[in-house]
């Protein structure tokens, strides 16, 4: 992967910004370059004079104290001319370079939204944080440091070194001596700083991936008096990224010092040289003072271009992680012209369908089925028998290794996956709440719907008493990931979401396990009503919620069905459902 040639197509998009700062930059070097002709203009021309009293420069007759008066002017003038054209410079380019962080910020979030679950199953989410709320940062680094220093300090090399030239051309000459040695430099340090700067990154992001795992299971780690435990885990974590840290901070160190020290010895053979020059009388003292105030605006780029090279590498350790997620392989990729899905009547069929999590572990086992449209099936099984793998490839969270899912007797993967899931409803095993209020939460699968829809999807799921009894109804709050409600009433919102959405195929998974026998009743009968204009597929351990219910209950064992039919009919068979129902009731 290359970093840098993927980075370009970020310069391509602002080239135009770009532009106009490279116009300031060149004048801002132009004002840059006059600012020690005042100084040498004061020590050549207007002090010798002072005996006198009268300075004549150029066919202009001043007084000493005018003309020095002028030259300290002068200085002021191209001072804050340079630092006008600076601040304009950098202010585009800053702006630039958040332009590009909220753009690859987006990027990176948005391809982490639409990627399977498949990738998220084997990432740590700290992980994926980190690399959209830092190592996107460094895409920064290549606007604001990479661009700008190199561009001006490629031009103010070029302009200084003129102007050192045709002051004197043997100096000129000599200060490039140092060259070589520092180019030497940037090679010796590039890599080391790059590995040492990725490896940092990494160790940054266990850290944050340790915090954010130890915060969100605090009340297991409470429950399992587990404090100390997770305190040193989190300091074991912590003191990598410190040795990392501190390794990466001597190499900088090292290399700022050697770099200092190679343009050291060059200043100094040039004030050895320029000394005896001035003895000789072939040199003026102004001219020296100017020729050294050059020699610093040579060597201050030449130092800059090598902190630059090492801090583009350390960005680039940034980007490559960065790049990684977006360039990850979708497992469950859309076709390459996607239908859009009108609203289905209903019918789901799985044809032979294989599937595992990983490909050597088989969940799914050849497994064919055909739902009719409008039919309620309930689908049981002991653990593991691949209930809820099942009805995740409806959605489409994961693809089948071999055979097809076909919705009205078309394949699923033909259809893009927003407009699949837009008529489909589900409630997850383990209920998810976002941050907000009850009532965005139970809208959050219709955005659109009025207050009145939310109450009744809310009465429908048993949910409206407890709603009404909190202190600001359905405004209220229910905080990170539903921490201030019980699980039955998050169970309770995730129904009436699904409810609200009113979809043509509603997916249940293990929808009233957090709740009591009195509520899961109440909604069981609501759903009696809602499942005869939906087709509607229930995964439960319960078997007494769906014996009744569903007029089909399909046996899982092993990742294959084993036994369909009625409850009744099921039960007389005495086979495995008859096995699960009297291991549940007895």
């Amino acid at each position: 992967m290359n970093i840098y040639r993927r980075v370009a197509e970020y310069y391509r998009a602002f080239s135009g910004l770009i532009l106009i700062a490279l116009l300031i930059m060149i004048v801002s070097i132009g004002f840059n370059a006059l600012k020690p002709w005042p100084i040498k203009w004061l020590i050549d021309d207007i002090l010798p004079q002072t005996a006198s009293g009268i300075v004549h420069w150029h066919g202009v007759t001043l007084s000493v104290s005018e003309a020095i008066t002028a030259a300290c002017t002068v200085y002021i003038l191209t001072f804050l001319l340079h630092g006008a054209t600076s601040v304009a410079n950098n202010y585009i380019l800053i702006r630039i370079g958040l332009d590009a962080l909220l753009r690859v910020r987006t990027q990176l979030y948005s391809y982490l939204q639409y990627l399977p679950l498949h990738f998220h199953d084997r990432r740590r989410s700290g992980d994926s944080t980190f690399r959209v709320a830092y190592d996107s940062q460094a895409i920064q680094t290549f606007f604001n440091r990479g661009f700008a220093t190199i561009i001006s300090s490629i031009l103010t090399l070029i302009v200084t070194f003129v102007l050192m030239f045709k002051m004197n051309a043997h100096l000129a000459l000599v200060s490039l001596s140092v060259v070589p040695f520092l180019w030497l430099s940037i090679l010796l340090f590039a890599k080391k700083i790059r590995n040492e700067s990725a490896l940092l990154q990494q160790e940054e992001s266990d850290v944050l991936s340790r915090v954010q795992e130890g915060l969100t299971s605090i009340r297991i780690v409470h429950a399992f008096g587990r404090e100390e435990f997770e305190v040193k885990e989190f300091e074991k974590e912590a003191r990598h990224s410190y040795d990392a840290n501190l390794q990466l901070t001597l190499t900088n160190v090292f290399s700022s010092l050697v770099v200092g020290l190679v343009t050291a010895i060059g200043a100094a053979l040039i004030l050895y040289i320029g000394a005896n020059e001035v003895t000789r009388g072939n040199l003026k003292v102004g001219d020296l003072w100017v020729f050294l105030a050059y020699l610093a605006s040579l060597y201050a780029p030449l130092e800059q271009l090598s902190y630059t090279a090492w801090s583009l590498e350390g960005a680039a350790s940034g980007m490559q992680r960065v790049f990684e997620i977006l360039d990850a392989e979708d497992s469950v990729p859309e076709a390459k012209e996607p239908k859009l899905m009108t609203r289905p009547q209903g019918k789901i069929t799985f044809e032979a369908v294989h599937f595992g999590y990983e490909t050597e572990h088989a969940i799914l086992n050849g497994l064919s089925l055909e739902i009719s449209p409008g039919e309620t099936v309930a689908i049981v099984g002991g653990t593991g028998a691949g209930k809820t793998t099942l009805l995740s490839l409806i959605p489409r969270f994961y693809d089948p290794l071999q055979g097809r899912v076909l919705i009205d007797d078309a394949d699923i993967r033909g259809f893009s996956k927003k407009s699949l899931r837009s008529h489909q409803a589900i409630v997850l095993q383990d209920t998810l709440l976002l941050s907000g209020t009850i009532e965005e939460n139970i809208a959050y699968g219709r955005p659109g719907a009025t207050s009145a829809e939310i109450i009744t999807a809310a009465k429908e799921a048993q949910a409206y008493d407890f709603i009404s009894k909190l202190p600001h109804g359905f405004k209220t709050s229910v905080g990170e990931r539903g921490v201030r409600l019980s699980g039955g009433q998050k169970q309770r919102i995730g129904i009436a979401r699904a409810f609200l959405k009113k979809a043509p195929i509603l997916l249940l998974d293990e929808p009233t396990s957090a709740l009591d026998l009195e509520t899961e009743s109440e909604i069981m009968e609501t759903l009696k009503q809602l499942v005869q204009r939906q087709t509607t597929l229930i995964i439960t351990h319960r078997l007494s919620t769906i014996h009744h219910l569903a007029r089909r209950i399909i046996v899982l064992e092993n990742g294959k069905m084993v036994e369909s039919g009625s409850g009744e009919e099921l039960l007389k068979r005495g086979g495995v459902y008859a096995r699960l129902w009297k291991a549940g009731n007895s």
